[in-house]
């Protein structure tokens, strides 16, 4: 239980207190800042799993809050979910004093109530820009300019892009994005990449080591609007009938997820195999067998988000087979550490034909798998980014304490 009277440097409000959300958390208490962290009582993806509030280290408090059971593959009931998060939350906020305040944009209603009680308090806010809405509905034909869901979160976001003491955005085309749009200054934007815990070198001398018998392709993750997964569908139906030695798996859940299996049934496509989402040691033991992994992102989702599974890719020298629009993050990450290969969405055919090339050319595959594992322990793992999060909280908060 927290004392009425206790005082924190900073509250972070995020949707889980897992992967990245965790690091960032602990990171920035091992820094010695007195941190309060609140999220869910249930876990978004399984919400039969739930969680206790828990003091985690001398520095850091960890509160849940109370959700109802919802299933976020229906839009009501995630929205729902985000309603009773938001509402609870700020609630339990102003019972306590912060200097700082953080929240992601999504989940949705959640960063403009942390906001808000940011101002109401006199403490500045920082806004982790992951995926941005309601730009993305637009783009991808959800919901038009003019709905009126659209237009209520419209106008939250922003509040929220002119609000901000701090953006930190996790790709730079989203940067570039927040800029045209809503006219963000670049002195308010901080980019920090998403990352992987840093991993061991033996990782690396692991992963250099082709898989010969099968070649396995993996995809792992959300299956949703954000990614598209058909092209892979059909490069798998091309590789079917030239090379019998590649498999493609597809582990994970979401809303296009039974789509991608008709399409596969129908055109008896007998070298995809799909698997519901694993445990994260299973989907470890997974990604160990696996030769090439894929990341995926839709062409409207330029701007809008980053596959933040690359990361994690990364850290076990696996090569990157990108499914992403030209210019978007990980295209240009691509061309800049050379750790796989970017094949446009559009082209199934050109997908085949990088998957073929890249299992046959055991240089060119180690390549790749050597430079995934540099640029992991270069740039994209959590003492690189966390060390920047406390750059930018410690400027943050030293603006505020000298204005």
């Amino acid at each position: 239980m927290i004392r009425s009277d206790a005082e924190f440097d900073l509250a972070l409000v995020f949707i889980s207190y897992g992967s990245v959300f965790r690091d960032i958390a602990e990171g920035l208490a091992n820094k010695g800042l007195k941190v309060l962290l609140l999220a869910p009582d249930r876990d978004y993806k399984n919400p039969d799993n739930t969680y206790s509030s828990q003091q985690a280290s001398e520095n850091l408090w960890v509160e849940r809050i109370s959700v109802p059971r919802l299933d976020k593959n229906r839009l009501l009931h995630k929205l729902l979910f985000f309603l009773f998060f938001s509402h609870r939350s700020a609630a339990f906020l102003k019972k306590f004093k912060a200097k700082l305040f953080v929240s992601s944009l999504m989940p949705v209603l959640v960063p403009y109530e942390v906001f808000k009680i940011s101002r109401t308090k006199n403490a500045p806010f920082i806004l982790l820009l992951e995926d941005l809405v309601p730009d993305t509905w637009i783009r991808r034909k959800r919901f038009s300019k003019n709905n009126p869901i659209v237009r209520f979160f419209g106008r939250q976001t922003r509040i929220l892009m002119y609000g901000s003491d701090k953006i930190i955005v996790i790709g730079r085309d989203m940067q570039d994005y927040i800029q045209r749009a809503y006219g963000v200054t670049p002195e308010r934007i901080e980019f920090i990449p998403n990352w992987a815990k840093l991993a061991e070198q033996e990782t690396h001398n692991k992963g250099t080591e082709r898989k010969e018998a099968p070649f396995v392709v993996l995809y792992g993750g959300t299956i949703g609007e954000a990614q598209n997964l058909v092209p892979l569908i059909h490069a798998a139906e091309i590789v079917m009938k030239t090379d019998r030695g590649i498999e493609f798996q597809i582990i994970g859940s979401g809303m296009r997820q039974k789509e991608l299996q008709k399409i596969a049934a129908d055109r008896g496509i007998t070298n995809v195999r799909f698997f519901d989402l694993q445990s994260p040691e299973d989907y470890a033991r997974s990604m160990d067998r696996a030769s090439l992994m894929v990341v995926s992102l839709r062409e409207e989702s330029k701007g809008m988000s980053v596959p933040s599974k690359t990361y994690s890719c990364l850290a076990q020298s696996k090569p990157i087979l990108a499914i992403v629009p030209g210019g978007s993050e990980i295209h240009m990450e691509i061309k800049e550490d050379g750790y796989g290969i970017f094949c446009p969405p559009e082209s199934p055919k050109e997908i085949a034909e990088a998957i073929i090339k890249i299992k046959n050319d055991k240089a060119l595959y180690a390549e790749c798998a050597r430079n995934a594992f540099n640029a992991h322990k270069l740039k994209y793992n959590d003492k690189v980014a966390l060390e920047k999060y406390f750059e930018v909280v410690k400027d943050v908060l030293e603006r505020k304490a000298g204005a």
